[in-house]
């Protein structure tokens, strides 16, 4: 398994972390990721994982969509299994598939969006009271990620920069430059 694909994978382990302690009373409950719900939230990272599945097999990101959640985590479960078994496929990350990026390596594009289920998982603890768990090492490998795509990355779901007084964990700088403050997870 490749660097990408474990980081990815180490990523959305996280997130099932932080979907595994939301009550059901709280998947309606507002997110720092603008207009979202929790719930929303979570059908993002199901349509994500539908995505990468649907990639990894060799079908274009253009067929993949954010799923109305009934059941949440009976949907999450199933789709974080599919992606698991999905990535355990050499050649499939070897292929090179259409993203929202052009033309990439299954394995390259896994690698990109690693940042996309450490934000939600900000998102998602915030927004139902938990404690925010994210992995230093990835932490600092999507900060650096996102300081290199630059403004690029700014748009519906990403805010401006937060600005923060400097000292702060690698985890709150990620936080903040995906345009969330990081404060709202303390």
């Amino acid at each position: 398994m490749s660097e990408n694909t474990r980081n990815y994978l180490h990523a959305l382990y996280g997130f099932d972390a932080a979907v595994s302690r939301v009550r059901s009373q709280d998947w309606d409950s507002a997110s720092p990721c603008e207009g979202w719900s929790a719930r929303d939230v979570l059908s993002h990272n199901i349509g994500m994982c539908q995505m990468i599945t649907g990639i990894a097999r060799g079908i274009g990101a253009e067929s993949a969509g954010q799923p109305e959640v009934v059941n949440p985590l009976d949907e999450w479960g199933r789709a974080f299994a599919e992606t698991r078994v999905a990535l355990d496929d050499a050649e499939a990350l070897s292929q090179k598939v259409q993203t929202p990026w052009g033309h990439l390596v299954v394995d390259r594009f896994v690698g990109i969006v690693t940042v996309d289920p450490l934000i939600h998982t900000f998102d998602l603890a915030v927004a139902t009271g938990q404690e925010v768990v994210i992995d230093r090492d990835l932490a600092e490998a999507g900060y650096t990620q996102l300081q290199q795509a630059g403004d690029m990355i700014r748009g519906e779901r990403f805010g401006p920069e937060i600005e923060l007084d400097g000292d702060e964990s690698i985890v709150d700088k990620l936080i903040a430059m995906a345009g969330r403050d990081p404060l709202m997870g303390s």
